[in-house]
């Protein structure tokens, strides 16, 4: 799955929401380094801001090490609705996910699960996705957290199919909801915030 650029951000600036390849296994790979990314489970997250990708550096790790939260390690294909996960890299393609218990302090939670449509059975590609967040997981943001989208603090970010991904059979959008101050506690179903 790719990262998708925040739906805020994608809102005001659609055309700077450009589609980031990430590698999961590689050293932070661009879209150029496809061909040996042939895995069953390589999917593009999206909703990714930049802030994340320098958040995801190792001070916070070394400074607090025993205090970060225990996790576990899971192929993204098995993280599903209500699971709280660490933050992912935005510049990399997503193969696996550490989901952390909600009440441990985590970054990101799980509010939804789409079905992409099979239309003709082509790649649909990264705009169709993001029509798709743009009615569907704001719709689930409001049922979720309580209030409207655009009135409330979080945001979201999504993983959506990368062309690899599609052609074995990805048919998944996964809507995240996450505060942008920063890690939270607890589940943000109901927040109102």
């Amino acid at each position: 799955m790719i990262v998708r650029i925040t739906i805020r951000t994608a809102v005001t600036a659609l055309a700077a929401a450009a589609a980031l390849s990430l590698s999961a296994c590689g050293d932070g790979a661009s879209d150029a380094g496809d061909g040996d990314e042939s895995t069953t489970s390589e999917e593009t997250a999206a909703g990714g801001e930049e802030t994340p990708a320098g958040d995801e550096t190792e001070p916070p790790a070394e400074e607090e090490s025993s205090e970060e939260p225990e996790g576990e390690t899971q192929n993204v294909f098995d993280v599903g609705l209500g699971d709280c996960i660490s933050s992912f890299n935005a510049e990399e393609q997503i193969e696996e996910l550490t989901v952390i218990p909600c009440e441990e302090e985590h970054d990101q939670e799980v509010f939804a699960v789409l079905e992409v449509p099979e239309g003709d059975g082509s790649f649909p590609g990264s705009e169709t996705f993001q029509t798709q967040v743009e009615s569907d997981c704001i719709g689930e943001f409001a049922t979720f957290v309580g209030m409207d989208y655009n009135e409330s603090v979080l945001d979201i970010q999504w993983l959506e199919p990368t062309e690899e991904s599609w052609a074995q059979g990805d048919r998944e959008l996964v809507c995240t909801v996450y505060d942008p101050a920063g890690p939270v506690t607890g589940t943000l179903e109901g927040a109102n915030r």
